[in-house]
């Protein structure tokens, strides 16, 4: 990989509501001939212009595109209903949450989504041959011609609808729709990177280091801070902070991770569309 680094793109860094010049969580990068996104919300509809644009060079040997669904809400999966667009030609695999979280299989549940009165046409239809796995608790392997991704998979109850996290090798982890946890501390203990969601500013809530995780809970949701003390007690050192509250304002959304990043310690950057985020291998 040139210059030993993975290069992710957030192509949408926002919970709930585009807003802010800046859409629902979808993220990707590319490794060998393939193409990896994380979350299909409306970021995913950036391809349509990218793979003509800045992704043409990666585009022209594309022969996979492989997307990981953290759960089935709206704005993380409303993209798969524009995936004839977006990869005409191009085999898909979508894994995703399926028996160990819903008692029903990933295909299951996202076919029940493309049947009349809600879509003319049956994805299998639209994607030809697309293919469903579901995310395995004991986690996945990928393989193409640039080598193996070992995907590792944690189950995440305690959303209002189930979510998943995911790790990549130990590049990064990618963590939404879930309070902050012990469990999900050592999952991703020893990641590069930490892509972790910030719902809301708990920065008045923070006392400490010591901090009990269920101070920074909101809902089912992840606080600032929350965010943070999960990657200062797994030792991680960059954090990225998305799934950003839409009615926050930019400006606020730097404060907070500016906070997070000066009082614990970390790399702390709030995730911005198309502000690529690149991790040394």
């Amino acid at each position: 990989m040139e210059n030993s680094k993975l290069t992710i793109w957030p192509l949408g860094s926002m919970g709930w509501i585009p807003s802010l010049g800046m859409e629902t969580v979808c993220y990707c990068f590319f490794h060998g001939d393939e193409i990896f996104i994380l979350d299909t919300g409306s970021g995913i509809r950036r391809l349509l212009e990218l793979k003509n644009s800045l992704f043409i060079g990666q585009w022209a040997k594309l022969k996979h595109a492989r997307i990981f669904l953290t759960h089935y809400h709206f704005d993380h999966c409303i993209g798969l209903f524009w995936l004839k667009a977006i990869f005409p030609g191009v085999p898909v695999t979508v894994y995703g949450p399926g028996e160990a979280l819903y008692g029903k299989s990933v295909g299951e549940i996202i076919s029940k989504l493309f049947q009349k009165p809600y879509s003319p046409n049956a994805l299998d239809s639209l994607v030809p041959g697309i293919k469903f796995v579901d995310a395995d608790p004991n986690g996945v392997e990928v393989k193409n011609d640039a080598g193996k991704i070992k995907v590792a998979i944690n189950l995440n109850p305690e959303h209002s609808d189930p979510s998943i996290s995911y790790k990549f090798n130990d590049w990064f982890a990618f963590v939404t729709d879930t309070p902050p946890k012990q469990e999900i501390i050592e999952f991703v203990r020893g990641v590069k990177v930490l892509f972790h969601e910030a719902y809301f500013d708990s920065t008045d809530r923070f006392k400490d280091e010591n901090d009990d995780l269920e101070t920074h809970i909101g809902g089912p949701h992840t606080g600032s801070f929350g965010a943070g003390l999960v990657a200062k007690r797994a030792g991680v050192k960059k954090l990225v902070l998305f799934h950003h509250n839409p009615e926050n304002t930019i400006v606020g959304i730097e404060k907070y991770a500016r906070e997070v990043g000066e009082r614990l310690g970390l790399d702390c950057v709030p995730s911005m569309d198309l502000r690529e985020i690149k991790i040394g291998l």
